[in-house]
């Protein structure tokens, strides 16, 4: 089995599924976000700051091209990987490609309040469902799979994740 990478908009759930879906998995979870702020020794908010969304783009895609020369994987993507068409293609060419999908009106709730998030700081509701309408059509060419995470529980999005990657013969 190769890579398991968790895409969709900020606040799907992303990475709490990936820890539940370890347990699912013998494989390693790897929080991208988390290993960008290691490696650039800054926050995600200091990284927007100091170079730009293209710096951080630019980051995002170095690490992408490296975690995906390993296998047995569960990556927690950030929500704008699919922006650029070589991230979609390097995972698609290491792993299976799984989004997990919310209304607008739950990502709103869910990141709202959240200072860590440089693009929805100080943002409306519109506001979110005009980036997710633009994100849209990436997330929809990239996902081998589509989860709604809008009313499941966290238990019950990864079960369907699980039960999805059985039946298209991806746990094998």
């Amino acid at each position: 089995m190769n890579n398991i990478y968790l895409i969709g908009f900020m606040g799907t759930g992303k990475s709490t599924v990936a820890k539940k879906l370890q347990r699912f998995l013998p494989f390693q979870v790897v929080e991208m976000d988390e290993a960008i702020e290691r490696v650039e020794a800054m926050s995600i908010p200091e990284i927007f700051e100091k170079k730009g969304e293209d710096g951080f783009r630019n980051a995002e895609s170095q690490l992408l091209s490296i975690i995906a020369k390993e296998n047995n994987q569960i990556i927690s993507c950030g929500g704008g990987i699919v922006l650029r068409q070589e991230n979609v293609d390097t995972m698609k060419n290491s792993g299976t490609v799984v989004r997990l999908d919310a209304t607008p009106e739950v990502i709103f709730d869910r990141v709202n309040r959240n200072d860590k998030r440089p693009l929805v700081k100080g943002k409306t509701l519109e506001d979110i469902k005009k980036m997710i309408s633009d994100r849209e059509e990436a997330y929809k060419n990239a996902a081998d799979i589509t989860v709604d995470a809008s009313t499941l529980n966290v238990d019950e999005v990864t079960s369907e994740i699980v039960k999805q990657l059985a039946l298209a013969g991806r746990l094998n």
